[in-house]
């Protein structure tokens, strides 16, 4: 059982790794302090409301006078977003790095990056409802009535009770060689903290230059594979349903490229006469190493951690419609870090630190510990 001043104290210990690191280049003489905007940051992701809303309930709450007409524009919150939209990508990019850092170092203080762990990498939509020319934003696949938004590609350890989100790189788009530069980037992050048993991606990876990228990383994969014509000429072609056999991943198109890799198939899970299909770089014998094609095929299924994650991370998120990336990219990771904060303060308040219990501290309870929203 954990009694609520343990949790109020861990919870506001780790937020110190936090708002401590915020920076907005306030000159001296600037209206509002840092520890406003740091307050309506906070409001404002954990009610996924926009700023100015957010901004108006916490000066409502301090006992401010201000307009709360819905047409009025927040002074506090405009202060906030040009704030923002002052600061350098790099330098956002900087100071959340130096919150991850504390956050993974007080983890493996607590003993909890024992053991190799296993990794998802995949790339996320923050649809985005304005003009396509914005700079950062890019075409998706049409969803809620959008076919754009900012891309951000993270790497999440998908063991249940420890998915910290351990990197994040803002994309461009989807092009393979920026895509391998992601893979370079996040492998890289991950390696500071832990060491990778094995990676997971989805089939929107599933190019020879992204499993060459993989290869000279030294990094195990699991891929999902889609059952094009050449993998289901090698299905057609075995009598099993359930069979692992040597694959070569081509390009005959400039830049080519080829690599030789183990195809994994068995059947699906859900739907008749249907496979399940997954590449790997692993060493497997296609004779006998058969009777590991289904554990490996439900393994991957911890890849739906990294949704998880995200889905978790998106609770904490800001709403807003402005089109400059350096707000887009603070809001962003403003929320991985309050992710990552959720999940360091369950794992301290847990006494086995044990992989695979509930959270015990709920996101509600985790805002209300927080300490740092004053309610009137």
């Amino acid at each position: 059982m954990v009694e609520t001043t343990e949790a109020t104290q861990v919870t506001r210990a780790a937020s110190s790794m936090l708002f401590p690191e915020l920076e907005f280049g306030i000159a001296a003489n600037g209206t509002y302090p840092s520890e406003d905007f740091q307050q309506v940051l906070a409001r404002i992701a954990f009610d996924n409301e926009f700023a100015n809303t957010g901004a108006k309930a916490y000066q409502l709450a301090r006992g401010d006078d201000i307009a709360i007409d819905a047409t009025a524009r927040n002074p506090l919150a405009r202060a906030l977003l040009y704030h923002l939209r002052g600061l350098d990508a790099d330098a956002v990019d900087d100071q959340f790095d130096r919150v991850r850092d504390a956050i993974l170092d007080e983890a493996a203080r607590n003993r909890v990056f024992t053991r190799p762990v296993d990794v998802a990498i995949d790339v996320h939509d923050w649809l985005y409802y304005g003009d396509k020319e914005t700079p950062h934003v890019c075409t998706t696949n049409p969803a809620q009535g959008t076919d754009r938004a900012y891309k951000f590609a993270t790497v999440c350890i998908v063991d249940p009770s420890v998915r910290f989100t351990l990197g994040s790189v803002a994309l461009e788009g989807s092009d393979t060689d920026e895509l391998a530069d992601a893979l370079r980037q996040l492998v890289s992050d991950v390696r500071e903290y832990v060491e990778i048993n094995r990676l997971y991606l989805d089939r929107g990876f599933y190019r020879v230059h992204l499993a060459l990228a993989l290869e000279e990383l030294d990094v195990e994969f699991l891929m999902r594979a889609p059952q094009t014509q050449k993998v289901q000429q090698f299905i057609d072609d075995h009598d099993s349903d359930t069979f692992i056999a040597e694959y070569e991943m081509a390009r005959s198109n400039p830049p080519t490229g080829r690599t030789t890799v183990r195809l994994v198939v068995v059947p699906h899970r859900t739907r008749n006469d249907d496979h399940f299909c997954l590449v790997t770089n692993r060493d497997l014998d296609v004779g006998t190493d058969v009777e590991i094609a289904r554990p490996l095929a439900e393994a991957y299924r911890r890849r739906w951690g990294i949704e998880t994650s995200y889905r978790k991370i998106t609770e904490f998120l800001p709403r807003t419609s402005s089109p400059t990336f350096s707000v887009r990219l603070f809001y962003f990771l403003f929320a991985v870090a309050l992710y990552n904060l959720w999940v360091l303060t369950n794992l301290l308040v847990t006494s086995r630190r044990a992989v695979g219990t509930d959270p015990v501290v709920p996101t509600a309870l985790f805002r209300a510990f927080l300490g740092q929203i004053p309610y009137g």
